[in-house]
């Protein structure tokens, strides 16, 4: 058993956790905002957690794939991809971000 904490801003959610069990299903199981577009099947990247403290279970190969050796550096994880080992861990949600318009606008000329 493991305590599984997760937080943004102000914001935290806690509850112990089976060694084993998926990080996005306790998200969820939790109502944490972590965000996601393909229901956590590891397609869209969008569940990332950022590990503050402790550890999670080894990058999977399709983690490995989407983020690359980029988690050593930012310590972000798919959520999806990610599991409770014996440790503690703390995990902060990033701000969502909201998309650039594609669109540029221009100046009338009159």
């Amino acid at each position: 058993m493991a305590i599984v904490t997760f937080w943004r801003g102000d914001q935290t959610w806690e509850m112990q956790a089976e060694v084993g069990q998926r990080i996005f299903d306790l998200a969820h199981q939790l109502e944490a905002p972590v965000d996601t577009t393909c229901n956590g099947v590891g397609s869209c990247i969008k569940c990332k957690v950022k590990i503050s403290s402790g550890a999670l279970s080894p990058p999977t190969a399709l983690e490995r794939d989407r983020l690359g050796n980029i988690f050593h550096i930012t310590h972000e994880r798919m959520a999806c991809q990610s599991y409770v080992t014996e440790q503690d861990v703390k995990l902060e949600i990033p701000q969502t971000r909201k998309p650039r318009s594609r669109f540029i606008k221009r100046k009338s000329s009159n």
